[in-house]
């Protein structure tokens, strides 16, 4: 950091401070030179482990607990059906163990 940019948190603004607390002044600096002057949005943590969550979800669903898997993650179930709708299709799409295809040229 140059000398020019060496901030110390009593010369920002009040509504600036308590960011620069969080992080520190020296981040809040290079946090300024990347986004100055832009709006940014800072979503929160839930959101931010969202895909953590969902792929739970979708690593647990067994094609039966969808009621379960909602109230375990406090999600809805339309949000457990818009997870899994693929593996739903692919499993109905699946023939079943020693059903044959028509399309299946070996008969």
């Amino acid at each position: 950091m140059g000398e020019e940019k060496e901030i110390r948190l009593d010369e920002l603004k009040e509504q600036h401070r308590e960011y620069a607390r969080l992080i520190g002044v020296e981040n809040f600096v290079h946090l300024s030179e990347a986004y100055g002057g832009t709006s940014i949005y800072i979503p929160k943590i839930d959101d931010l482990l969202k895909n953590r969550k969902y792929a739970a979800i979708m690593g647990e669903f067994n094609g039966g607990n969808i009621k379960y898997l909602a109230r375990k993650y406090n999600v809805s179930e339309r949000t457990i059906y818009r997870l899994v709708k693929g593996m739903i299709k692919s499993a109905k799409l699946k023939p079943l163990e020693g059903q044959v295809s028509l399309f299946d040229n070996e008969i």
